[in-house]
């Protein structure tokens, strides 16, 4: 009876750790993250913000900072194009697993944008993690929208 409840415990120690697969769909998260971006709810969408990202931008300071620059140009359509699994870089300079998801953004006149949005699993939910150029800021104490700020990556 004492070793099942050992390997009781064992089993149940593992379940919903910080790496546990999330039982949502990746590419719905991130869609639903970009929803809210282009939205400009960004008071909303830092909750799902990976913890490690959330520490180098704060709640008050990502939200004031975001909220500089807002998206003006909603996209009419967004599609997931393709969900990988990726090793991918935190700012921190860890490597962690994550799902890479392109999605693809629509706008007025065709034109079309594909952002891909690693999301990572921590403690059983998903979450997102902002682009290295956008944490470099945020840990420097820039806005990444500020004058003096790195420009973000060009796309080739």
């Amino acid at each position: 009876m004492r070793r099942l409840a050992l390997l009781a415990m064992l089993v149940l120690a593992g379940c919903g750790g910080k790496d546990a697969q999330p039982k949502g769909d990746p590419g719905k998260f991130a869609v639903a993250v970009v929803d809210q971006i282009v939205h400009n709810h960004y008071s909303k969408v830092w909750g799902d913000l990976h913890p490690k990202d959330q520490e180098v931008a704060p709640f008050a300071e990502y939200v004031a900072c975001e909220t500089r620059n807002p998206v003006i140009a909603v996209p009419r359509t967004v599609k997931v194009l393709s969900v990988k699994d990726e090793s991918v870089g935190i700012g921190d300079g860890t490597f962690v697993n994550s799902k890479a998801v392109a999605v693809r953004l629509g706008f007025a006149g065709s034109f079309k944008v594909t952002h891909t949005v690693h999301v990572v699993a921590d403690h059983g939910k998903w979450t997102w993690i902002l682009p290295a150029w956008r944490y470099r800021d945020y840990k420097g104490d820039t806005c990444p929208t500020d004058a003096g700020s790195a420009p973000p990556p060009v796309q080739s």
